[in-house]
């Protein structure tokens, strides 16, 4: 196939400005920014990062509960763990009644205070980040019923 200069000239740009896209739908989904970044870097064209980016927008939709379900599960089921990932003070501040407290940036260290990989474990926070990435943090450890409720204010 042949092309001309202008052609030639454009399709760099074509190539950063569907990569910049593909980023940015990652960022709006509430995908965690390192997995997209390292798919995007290992990635050999960018139709395979932007195929990638909705797989990790899909697995992290599945994990996303409502305030209401959360509510509903564990009214169902005593079994159903609440996690908070918040700090102590916000915890201490208003917490929900049950819940387990685990500051998100020592979870990793303390996994052995949720041994069963198995048990549905809600995770929770202020905003929403946090919890997000709690989620990931036990996923990837090998819990296999972890939903991301988000804020605590999505419970009320």
């Amino acid at each position: 196939m042949k092309t001309d200069k202008k052609t030639k000239k454009i399709m760099p740009t074509i190539a950063v400005i569907l990569l910049i896209g593909t980023v940015l739908i990652g960022c709006t989904t509430g995908a965690n920014m390192e997995p997209i970044h390292e798919n995007i870097t290992q990635a050999t064209s960018t139709a395979e990062a932007a195929s990638n980016t909705e797989a990790l927008a899909d697995e992290s939709e599945e994990t996303i509960i409502s305030g209401t379900a959360a509510r509903e599960k564990t009214e169902a089921d005593n079994t159903v763990i609440l996690l908070d990932v918040r700090r102590q003070d916000e915890f201490d501040e208003h917490s929900i009644p049950g819940s387990i407290l685990i500051p998100y940036d020592s979870l990793e260290s303390r996994l052995s205070e949720l041994p069963d990989k198995d048990a549905e474990i809600i995770v929770f926070c202020r905003a929403g980040r946090r919890s997000a990435i709690a989620a990931d943090i036990l996923i990837s450890n090998g819990y296999t019923n972890v939903f991301d409720m988000g804020s605590i204010s999505n419970w009320s």
